[in-house]
């Protein structure tokens, strides 16, 4: 099996989540007014952080029974404190992510980073890290109508742009959903890292090939130096 093409996730498996996803998704929930305390927001906070690898609108469409005009105004507002954290210097890289997608491209593999956010938040993200030039490829659910984890979708896309059969791909995620996505896809070698949303047994029950601590450890789990 030849790998040519590295599709990793953003939050929890390239970057540090920090807590800062959920402080997003509960700034969107107060800009629809939905309290964020009361006996519903336990309940609620702990769908919000089982759902949180998916498209952030599709999350949002979950927590607000459906109601997407509330979703969209949401998803908005989550956009806009994520771009305020970015900007105000505190997105972190997981330890080694930048020292293995190096390492990636010195080998021959193209890198595409994915995440459930929208496409410019996404790009800003990236630019913030200083990837932009080991990023060959960014992909979000907007490029797919939608379709985030578990579908296969970006994976697919990214897969066709870089013009690699499935087959050529290693995917690496932190949840759940992107094991499935990588299965269904065909991914040649699905890797779940232990550095987000979900433990080894969870991510071997979804479909994982091979578990790791951090993405930093991929290149040597491909045999590549690192």
């Amino acid at each position: 099996m030849t790998l040519r093409l590295a599709v990793l996730d953003l939050a929890g498996t390239t970057v540090c989540d920090d807590g800062l996803v959920l402080d997003a998704v509960l700034a969107a929930l107060g800009a629809v007014r939905v309290p964020c305390a009361g006996p519903r927001f336990p309940a609620l906070r702990r769908q919000a952080e089982a759902t949180m690898d998916r498209a952030s609108l599709a999350v949002f469409g979950d927590l607000l029974d459906g109601d997407m005009h509330r979703a969209r105004h949401a998803d908005s507002a989550f956009a806009a404190r994520l771009r305020s954290q970015v900007r105000a210097g505190v997105l972190r890289e997981i330890p080694g992510a930048t020292a293995a997608m190096t390492a990636l491209h010195d080998a021959g593999l193209s890198v595409c980073l994915c995440s459930g956010f929208e496409p410019a938040l996404h790009a800003e993200m990236v630019e913030a890290l200083g990837w932009t030039e080991l990023a060959d490829l960014l992909v979000c659910p907007a490029d797919v109508d939608g379709r985030g984890l578990p579908d296969p979708a970006m994976l697919l896309t990214a897969a066709a742009r870089a013009e690699v059969e499935p087959s050529g791909v290693v995917t690496a995620g932190d949840a759940t959903s992107a094991m499935t996505a990588g299965r269904r896809a065909g991914a040649g070698l699905t890797v779940g890292v232990l550095t987000g949303a979900h433990r080894a047994a969870p991510l071997r029950a979804a479909g994982a090939d091979a578990i790791v601590d951090s993405v930093a450890d991929l290149p040597a789990l491909l045999g590549l130096p690192s």
